[in-house]
């Protein structure tokens, strides 16, 4: 602690120097916890799918339905627990920007196979007695004011009847998990007779399987039992297709080590250069602190923690900037705070950059020669 005082001298030698540095290594760790808090949250996120729930698309493209005939044979395979076939499409309620999801599903099965999807019986009762019928997510529901009993008109796709006016009536109201926009879950059937276009088909048919351990072996089945059709599928895990789909978007894992790897690079190099800058000025107080009784290896200790201290100080602001925007990304990912292996990796790197960027300025005090140094005062 009594080498405090000349270490916090050090840094404050030259504010405007020290403010530059600050900001740079702020900054640097600032787009490091944003895009790594961004990844590890991803990957956070598919750890915490399901992997006995599995999802059964076209093989050509997720986009591509698949016929409801299809329904009895994937219902029919060996070890499948639950299926509900799945058409999904956007609704407005009121006015522009007042949007509504509608899955229409197998209502017997759905909330089976989503047991965080919280909902009295009673009211899944009801959906299946009730034709017209739907449950509500809750966010929607506090949003627009509705509530059980209620009847809503949403506009959506052509009907049969060519109007695009679908009218149901809130029998329940469930909650969802995290931030989820609050669709409205109703009957399939209704939906498949009362649409313009694609009757008769599902955009993904979910399973549930017996067990997590035959997961795999039921989706191979599911597979299989299509291989060489007209309809050929892909089944997926809920982890694999949440994977597949952020990459068809990007490989965060190569972004965000390529944008690190570039950022850090060149800190490094104006780090180590405003640092060797500050010894050069000092050299002469160095000399002085040898003179007085200061050891070749304590004046490098000295140098190298100046360094960690102030580095760690400034990625603690950057990544602390960090965890106070991260969590805006919540409705994407689920992410509500900064993962704690990203802020033990940036004070690691903080190190590591302290290290290697006083390096050479500590082994200049380690090497200076007291008279030469005051020779040149």
């Amino acid at each position: 602690m009594k080498y405090l005082p000349l270490i916090w001298a050090g840094l404050l030698r030259k504010k405007s120097r020290t403010l530059l540095m600050l900001l740079q290594i702020a900054s640097a760790f600032l787009l490091f916890g944003l895009l790594q808090g961004l990844n590890s949250g991803v990957k956070q996120a598919i750890a915490k799918t399901h992997a006995d729930r599995l999802y059964v698309t076209s093989s050509v493209s997720i986009g591509d339905t698949l016929p409801i005939s299809l329904l009895p044979r994937v219902t029919g395979v060996a070890g499948v627990k639950e299926v509900t076939p799945v058409t999904q499409f956007g609704t407005q309620y009121q006015r522009p920007g007042q949007n509504i999801p509608i899955a229409a599903v197998d209502v017997g099965s759905i909330f089976k196979i989503f047991p965080e999807y919280v909902v009295d019986p009673a009211q899944v009762a009801a959906l299946k007695a009730h034709r017209t019928g739907g449950i509500l997510g809750a966010a929607a529901a506090r949003r627009y004011g509705l509530k059980v009993g209620d009847r809503v008109t949403l506009t959506g796709p052509p009907r049969q009847d060519g109007s695009n006016a679908w009218t149901f009536d809130i029998v329940g109201i469930f909650d969802e998990p995290g931030d989820e926009p609050g669709q409205l879950i109703v009957n399939y059937d209704f939906v498949n007779e009362a649409r313009f276009a694609g009757r008769d088909t599902a955009v993904v048919y979910i399973v549930q399987a017996e067990s997590i351990a035959r997961a795999g072996e039921v989706g191979l089945a599911i597979d299989n039992a299509f291989a060489n059709s007209s309809h050929e599928t892909r089944t997926q895990s809920e982890g694999d297709l949440l994977a597949s789909q952020i990459r068809r978007v990007a490989d965060l894992d190569f972004i965000v080590r390529g944008i690190i790897g570039a950022v850090f690079f060149g800190l490094l190099f104006a780090t180590s250069a405003l640092m060797m800058q500050s010894i050069r000025e000092r050299t002469a107080e160095l000399a002085v602190l040898k003179t007085v009784g200061f050891g070749d290896g304590l004046v490098m200790t000295l140098i190298l923690t100046e360094a960690i201290v102030f580095c760690l100080f400034s990625a603690a602001v950057g990544l602390g900037f960090a965890s106070l925007l991260l969590p805006r990304a919540r409705a994407l990912i689920g992410i509500t705070t900064m993962p704690a292996v990203v802020l033990i990796a940036g004070a690691g790197f903080a190190v590591l950059l302290a290290l290697i960027g006083s390096a050479v300025p500590a082994w200049r005090g380690l090497r200076l020669q007291v008279a030469e140094a005051l020779a040149d005062r």
